[in-house]
């Protein structure tokens, strides 16, 4: 590089440019691109679910006040003022399997807004956000609950445990969920 003191600034500029140019390494190529498949995983007593995100608005604690629901079944646990609206929270475990969700510490509401239906769904508890490779979503493998059949879109498979997926559009416009009155 020639004397730095004598080269304008602009000339100087231009020259530190080129060497960088000829020094810098290529950015490293990615052949292919990975869908990645994203999702909010809870679950159902001893089964593990995960949901698409996009599926679910909010994941909150169990409201500590809750109005009855006169005339509606067992498993619609009551209304709950959330954020200045009035929802009603439903116990999925009961509505699907017969059997009710136990209020514990790590009990959860799953807020979803699908298909014109607003809901909260007690789950017994949130494992937070699983990302997977779509490719590594298996479609193959049926359900083995029959109560959760009709909703599982197939499942992850990822340390020795299945993750699977539960579609709550299916579970928002099935008539065992919207048949909430006695």
């Amino acid at each position: 590089m020639a004397n730095t003191l004598a080269q304008p600034p602009f000339q100087w500029l231009q020259e530190l440019e080129r060497r960088a140019k000829q020094k810098a390494r290529g950015l490293p190529r990615q052949e292919k691109v990975q869908q990645i498949w994203r999702g909010i995983a809870f679950r159902l007593s001893n089964t593990t679910c995960v949901s698409v995100l996009t599926e679910i608005r909010e994941v909150m604690p169990v409201p500590t006040v809750m109005a009855r629901v006169p005339g509606a079944k067992s498993w619609v646990r009551g209304l709950a003022n959330v954020h200045g609206q009035l929802l009603p929270i439903i116990d999925l475990q009961a509505c699907l399997d017969n059997r009710a969700t136990l209020l514990e510490g790590r009990t959860r509401v799953l807020v979803i807004n699908q298909a014109g239906v607003n809901a909260g769904l007690l789950v017994d508890e949130v494992m937070g956000i699983k990302h997977y490779p779509e490719q590594s979503r298996d479609l193959e493998t049926p359900c083995k609950e029959a109560w959760l059949a009709p909703f599982a879109k197939g499942a992850f498979h990822y340390e020795d445990t299945q993750w699977t997926v539960f579609d709550l559009h299916v579970l928002a416009e099935s008539d065992s969920f919207l048949k909430a009155a006695l």
